[in-house]
């Protein structure tokens, strides 16, 4: 008892302009065919014209080289015909080009044109005035922290110097410290800074 399986054949649908080129092309290419069977028959023809020659049959020569004169005629004939099927295949590669090209601006003028409507003055002045919103009140936030001493330069720069004792004392080596005259400087100019601030909130 035998099975029968049957296979589906995958059929490939072409668009009207690619059906329009693969029939010239087919068409281009029997032509070509032609042209070539039309030149063997010439030059059959011609050969046979001499060879009638060297047998002295001259009425023999003539109608061979009428027949080779005829596949000449036949041969321009079609040459025309190849000439405007290679044209209209020019013509066709050229509108499908540019039929490609106008539906790749038109889709990048839509992509384009969104993202325009998504990034515009108003959306960027307002992420603007948020950012300018957030930094106002980082600034509230480290002043008040400065203003209730929580960041003490003073008090940094003490526990600096202890920690770089402590460390001489456990390695017993000299390391450098920090110059303190250096830091009573910077403490002074840290005191004229906060001055100033204040005179300048209070006016």
């Amino acid at each position: 008892m035998g099975f029968l399986f049957s296979k589906k054949k995958k059929t490939i649908e072409l668009k009207a302009d690619e059906q329009a080129i693969l029939k010239c092309k087919l068409c281009r290419d029997d032509i070509k065919k032609y042209i070539k069977k039309l030149e063997n028959n010439a030059n059959l023809k011609k050969e046979k014209a001499k060879e009638a020659l060297k047998a002295k049959n001259k009425d023999r020569a003539k109608l061979n080289l009428r027949m080779e004169k005829m596949y000449r005629e036949q041969i321009k004939a079609a040459d025309g015909k190849l000439e405007m099927i290679e044209n209209q295949i020019s013509q066709i590669e050229t509108a499908q080009s540019q039929k490609d090209a106008m539906t790749v601006l038109q889709e990048g003028n839509a992509v384009l044109k969104k993202l325009q409507e998504e990034v515009n003055v108003e959306k960027l002045q307002d992420i603007s005035d948020d950012m300018e919103e957030i930094k106002a009140k980082n600034d509230e936030i480290t002043e008040f922290f400065k203003e209730r001493g929580i960041e003490d330069e003073e008090a940094v720069n003490d526990e600096l110097d202890k920690l770089i004792a402590s460390v001489q004392q456990e390695a017993g080596v000299e390391l450098p410290s920090a110059n303190k005259e250096e830091l009573e400087e910077d403490k002074e100019k840290e005191k004229e800074e906060e001055k100033g601030k204040k005179v300048i909130v209070e006016a």
